[in-house]
């Protein structure tokens, strides 16, 4: 472990607890995938080299790319040029309210199609929002099948919203 592991520590802890609505080290080893002492091991500074799981949790945390290099050779997040870093260094900005895995999945991937789906014919009846999302850097055919599964998925769901306007009509 040496000063430069603890320095990107830190300052993956200060953004973590920086952030609202509040993230705590449970709720980011959730997202990720990971245990809670794998997020304190980080935070703590004690890792060898930068892993996969560093910069996943960096993005987690709304790090703009090549944030967790610069504070690694020993710069402070506070030091990016301005445009690169989030609006508050220590808080990315929040979606609303959603759980953390998946703010998550939406700042990492690209989105490739949105939908609202209305469960009844009022605002009150709900609603589905579907997020279809590929792999950053996906070939193209892979996101053809992407776009194919989500398809075959479009038709369910708006299956799902026609049976429940229908079950209502039938309370009626």
């Amino acid at each position: 472990m040496d000063d430069d592991s603890k320095l990107l520590g830190s300052e993956l802890q200060a953004s973590r607890e920086g952030r609202r609505p509040k993230l705590t080290q449970p709720d980011a080893a959730d997202a990720l995938g990971v245990s809670r002492t794998t997020i304190q091991n980080i935070e703590a500074g004690k890792f060898k080299k930068i892993n996969p799981t560093i910069r996943d949790y960096a993005r987690l945390l709304g790090w703009p790319d090549g944030a967790v290099d610069h504070v690694q050779a020993g710069g402070r997040l506070a030091d990016l040029p301005m445009g690169t870093a989030p609006a508050s260094v220590t808080e990315a900005a929040p979606l609303v309210g959603l759980s953390p895995a998946v703010e998550f999945e939406l700042r990492s991937n690209e989105t490739l199609e949105d939908a609202v789906i209305n469960l009844g014919p009022d605002e009150a009846d709900g609603h589905i929002i579907v997020v279809l999302q590929g792999r950053k850097g996906a070939s193209p055919e892979e996101l053809r099948r992407v776009a194919a599964r989500y398809r075959r998925a479009r038709r369910y769901l708006q299956g799902i919203a026609t049976a429940a306007e229908a079950d209502e009509v039938a309370d009626s």
